[in-house]
């Protein structure tokens, strides 16, 4: 019988310090061994690199004593002091190995021949030829020195190195750059001479060119290169992508280190297709507190406007919506915490040219909140204190889409929250008031007329009880009372989308109505569970499987609220949390009356170390009174007496299988309204993931009611994959399809060649572009090159990154169980 039991992109600084190696004031015999190369890379590549190494102390590594070590020393007339054979001198973290080394002690000059070895814990030093060095003015050449930078693949080679002003200024001739690994030496940049200065940022070379294996593929007669992790004006590397729609895609940054805290970049984007388009992102800091960027790209005359083109065109009078081919964009970010982060404000505020409906899918631009056609503006302040907080928002939209009505603006709103936790209950207020407008000078062709605005209070104190808290099991009250009061304007020209959802469907009467409503609602919800476990003989015996059965019970009376007009309020999408919420909708407009009973079983398996393996969850609503509540006054009452029975489940099969299923059953109809499955495998650098979703079209959002075509039911497969062909190969793509329309929505292919030092990306997708004004999607072709060259650059964009998202659709993993990272 079972047993349930309850219960960085910048090369590093290049720093050499040989001065002070040859002191032999405290000279004594000790043996040395070079130091062997530690792999520090996650990568076989780089198992020759050394590690960066430390002083074991603060103490500055030029007051650390000096140990010498050689075969013989002669001390000879005139101070000259001679070190043969095996030389090695030793100061804290500093290593110098030579044949012969000879020191003046009157002039301070060091000469070193012969297998001269130098590490300081951040660079290695190799040469067969001279070393002369000064101990006084610290000003070395070195002659044929090879290089190795500690921590980082960047090494290289120069026919001679001269270091003077304390090794402050470094010069190199004949001098080569590479990150490859040796013996495999795919590209090389060579430079006639490289100076650098490591008080500044950047390094400068003349005379460069770039070398793929023995030839020569580029020529700078002048080049900079950052030295530190460190930003300075000058050109970025440029971008390169192909589309059907765009043409040559060319995109040139130039940076500009305004000063520490202060900077632009400024873009040149060019569109044979389309013209050219500049790009400006000012980005700023005054102090920590107060950040932003502002941003503004235009093309001034786009190729492709025509006064006749259907994508510019109103279609129901044939007039253009654009006087001219001028496309433009603007966003602000700013964010501002003050008094200890107590006071915060905030600006997310995007905006296009007016009735420039498709400059999103035309362009693609990396900036502003775009939610169902609308660009968000918003502006936002809040205080917040422990226990309390007041914050306020103005919220704007700019709609991209001439079929779409003008949503409610909040103009602004003001929310107070208070929380209080005492020794057996929780006390919360919360309250807002909001007035709710719109912008009647961006009518859209569906908008004849005027909307319904309102001001609206709401108050919701709430008393939360615990009845029993104890280890397994759980039993929780909650009291609320919920007061709001509308005070509403109705016009007289209202627009006939909106008088015929509000027109009452048997009195043929329209329910808005003009000035104050107030509705008040009490509450009251009883939430309860177990949790049983029991153990498994999974896992080597030490496996656990929960049971967990919750209920709920909901009462809240009907109140009618069809004199209510809707401004933020949807119907909620119901699943197995959404039953257990307290709201059917979502938003205060309405308030359903509930006299409901929700139960729910939930149950997990963990393995032996804890890890959660599979979750199942089951759960429906019975109403003991059907809801009389409707959204609009037009919509039929509910006659359901039980919920959709909802399902969600998610497994870890294996360490490398992984699976998802989530279904909302209609047991009144007997048919699913929804559903959606995964099936994924991950091992090494192979994932694969095999996907469906399905959405009944009464649960789709109806957003264009020209086109009832696009309200069909939703169902799509997908297939993505990323999987390595070779060694050193790497091959991704996806494809997405709409069964029930028989149309592709989105395919891409790619491969990848990644090497120790450089790389090339190549992809190409087809996707089908949107188009908010004809509602015709068209088909998009998007070919990506990418070639980088690790620890120097890289040119090109679409497709830089190995990645299983697609345009259209991201990559999501839908597991989400606890222990599965």
């Amino acid at each position: 019988m079972t047993k349930w039991t309850l219960g960085c992109r910048y090369p590093i600084a290049l720093t050499i310090s040989l001065a002070p190696a040859l002191t032999p004031m405290m000279v004594q015999a000790a043996p040395f061994e070079a130091p062997p190369a530690t792999g520090i890379l996650d990568s076989l590549c780089y198992d020759y690199v050394p590690k960066i190494e430390k002083p074991a102390s603060d103490q500055d590594a030029n007051a650390q004593p000096v140990e010498v070590d050689a075969d013989r020393l002669e001390a000879k007339q005139g101070g000259t002091a001679v070190y043969e054979g095996d030389v090695k001198v030793r100061q804290g973290v500093r290593k110098f190995d030579s044949d012969y080394a000879q020191l003046d002690q009157k002039s301070r000059d060091v000469i070193a021949i012969g297998n001269i070895y130098y590490n300081d814990g951040q660079v290695t030093v190799t040469s067969d030829k001279t070393l002369k060095s000064n101990l006084d003015t610290k000003n070395s050449e070195l002659e044929e020195g090879k290089y190795q930078v500690h921590g980082s693949p960047v090494r290289g080679f120069a026919k001679r190195v001269v270091m003077t002003n304390n090794n402050q200024n470094i010069t190199m001739e004949g001098a080569q750059y590479t990150t490859c690994p040796p013996g495999q030496e795919v590209w090389t940049l060579k430079a006639g001479s490289i100076d650098i200065d490591q008080k500044e940022v950047f390094g400068e070379a003349w005379n460069a060119s770039l070398w793929l294996y023995d030839y020569p593929v580029f020529y700078f007669p002048y080049i900079n290169f950052p030295i530190k992790d460190e930003r300075k004006t000058g050109l970025l590397y440029p971008g390169y992508k192909q589309s059907s729609s765009n043409g040559m895609d060319i995109t040139q940054p130039f940076y500009w280190n305004i000063a520490p805290n202060y900077d632009a970049t400024i873009t040149s984007r060019f569109m044979d297709k389309r013209g050219l388009m500049e790009q400006v992102e000012f980005r700023y800091m005054p102090d920590p507190a107060h950040t932003g960027t502002l941003y503004f790209e235009s093309l001034r005359d786009d190729k492709q406007y025509d006064a006749g083109n259907p994508s510019f065109t109103n279609p129901s009078t044939g007039t253009p919506y654009l006087s001219d081919g001028h496309r433009y964009l603007m966003n602000v970010r700013h964010g501002s915490a003050l008094m200890d982060g107590s006071l915060r404000f905030g600006i997310d505020y995007t905006q296009v040219r007016d009735k420039d409906y498709n400059y999103f899918n035309d362009f693609s631009p990396q900036v502003g909140t775009q939610v169902d056609s609308q660009l968000q503006q918003s502006f936002t302040a809040g205080y917040y204190q422990h226990n309390w907080n007041l914050t306020s928002e103005v919220r704007r939209y700019q709609i991209l889409s001439p079929y779409a009505l003008l949503p409610h603006e909040m103009l602004p709103r003001i929310d107070y929250n208070y929380f209080q936790q005492g020794k057996w209950f929780d006390l919360a207020w919360n309250s807002e008031l909001t007035k709710f407008g719109y912008n009647s000078g961006s009518a859209t062709i569906q908008q004849a007329g005027e909307r319904y605005t309102a001001t609206r209070l709401h108050l919701a104190p709430t008393l939360t009880v615990p009845l029993v808290d104890a280890p397994g099991y759980y039993l929780t009250s909650q009291y609320k009372l919920m007061f709001t009061s509308y005070n509403q304007e109705i016009p007289k020209d209202l627009v006939s989308q909106d008088r015929s959802r509000f027109t009452d469907a048997d009195s043929k009467q329209l329910t808005l109505k003009e000035g104050t409503i107030t509705r008040t609602l009490p509450s009251f919800r009883l939430k309860g569970g177990v949790n049983f476990d029991r153990p498994l003989d999974w896992y080597d015996g030490k496996g656990t499987q929960t049971l967990e059965p919750e209920f709920q019970y909901l009462y809240i009376p009907y109140k009618n609220q069809d004199e209510i007009g809707i401004y933020d309020t949807t119907t909620t999408r119901q699943d197995y949390y959404s039953l257990f919420s307290d709201r059917r909708f979502a938003g205060l407009d309405r308030i359903s009356d509930a006299n409901r009973v929700t139960v729910g079983l939930t149950s997990r398996v963990y393995d032996n170390v804890g890890d959660e393996r599979l979750r199942l969850a089951v759960a429906q609503a019975f109403e003991m009174t059907p809801p009389k509540v409707r959204l609009y006054s037009s919509d039929p009452e509910s006659t359901n007496a039980r919920s959709l029975l909802s399902f969600e489940g998610d497994a870890r099969i294996t360490d490398e299988w992984f699976a998802h299923a989530g279904t909302q059953y209609d047991t009144s109809e007997g048919e699913f309204t929804a559903g959606n499955g995964a099936v994924e495998y991950r091992t090494g650098k192979l994932t694969t993931q095999l996907n469906y979703r399905y959405i009944q079209d009464g649960n789709l959002d109806y957003r264009y009611p020209t086109n009832p075509a696009l309200a069909e039911d939703l169902s799509q497969v997908g297939l993505v994959m990323m999987a390595p062909i070779a060694d050193q190969w790497q091959m991704y793509g996806g494809y997405y399809r709409d069964i029930k329309q028989d149309v592709n929505i989105d395919r891409k292919i790619g491969v990848k060649y990644d090497s120790c030092c450089w790389s090339i990306n190549m992809s190409l997708e087809w996707h089908n572009q949107p188009d908010n004004v004809t509602l015709r999607p068209t088909s998009e072709q998007v070919i990506g090159l990418q070639f980088e060259m690790k620890g120097l650059g890289s040119v090109g964009t679409g497709g830089r990154s190995v990645t299983l998202d697609t345009e259209l659709l991201p990559y999501v993993r839908p597991f989400n169980l606890k222990g599965q990272q």
